[in-house]
């Protein structure tokens, strides 16, 4: 298996060079929510199953090996165990802005999957990205995290747990392989980049709900980037490329 590889070499490198156990870098500086490698791949193994997970973990391997070629004091000078991968990733997420509410009606129980399905019905909802693009998502099926149906699995949060970014994400899936413009020319790795971006928002800004209250989620760099990995998974794009999986309204 590719993740218990990865985590036995992560392991031996934290043991060779341990981390503080509070989470503080060698400065002192207490990371707000980064933990280190060996660790992530352990957190990726309990959110996601089977595959997903493998590819998860080799995915944050391969940014490990990216990160010490890109400073090679990582290796030598510094300690391993002190390379928060997610510390590095989040402040290179831009934050965007969320206008209205998402609406979902009921549609009836996917016996097969075992949950109930929705359609999201056109509404004042849209996410404005951080480069300035407006994605209005339209008439679609819907039943949260599901598009890729990966985020299913994240064992801490329902399809549901972040809904405005998932429903949005649902949109790129549904415009791509359905044609419809203007966001059809959303590629694979961009739907990606865009849900680490909109649940970010969610972090720092949050959004208005239905009540004019804002609403911001707690802060976890750790789970906005285990949800990134997996969302640009090989797993997920054979999703993405799959026409079946979809239903064009």
């Amino acid at each position: 298996m590719i993740r218990s590889l990865a985590c036995t070499i992560l392991l031996a490198m934290v043991e060779l060079h341990p981390a503080n156990a509070t989470g503080q870098n060698n400065a002192g500086i207490l990371d707000d929510g980064g933990s280190p490698p060996a660790v992530l791949i352990e957190k990726a193994g309990e959110m996601f199953s089977g595959l997903l997970a493998d590819q998860v973990a080799a995915q944050i391997t391969a940014d490990l090996q990216q990160a010490i070629v890109e400073d090679p004091s990582w290796q030598s000078d510094r300690s391993i165990g002190t390379l928060f991968l997610a510390n590095i990733f989040y402040p290179k997420v831009g934050i965007g802005e969320y206008y209205g509410t998402p609406q979902v009606i009921w549609n009836g129980f996917d016996v097969k999957a075992q949950r109930p399905t929705f359609v999201y019905s056109a509404s004042n909802f849209a996410y404005t990205t951080a480069n300035g693009r407006v994605i209005t998502p339209g008439l679609m099926n819907t039943d949260g995290g599901s598009i890729p149906k990966v985020l299913h699995s994240i064992g801490d949060f329902t399809p549901w747990g972040y809904g405005p970014a998932y429903i949005i994400h649902d949109w790129l899936f549904v415009a791509y392989k359905c044609g419809i413009q203007p966001d059809d020319d959303v590629s694979f790795e961009e739907s990606a980049e865009m849900i680490a971006e909109m649940i970010k928002t969610l972090m720092e800004t949050g959004f208005v709900n239905y009540d004019g209250e804002t609403q911001i989620f707690p802060k976890s760099k750790d789970t906005l980037y285990l949800i990134y990995q997996a969302v640009k998974s090989p797993v997920a794009r054979a999703l993405w490329n799959d026409q079946a999986s979809v239903v064009c309204r």
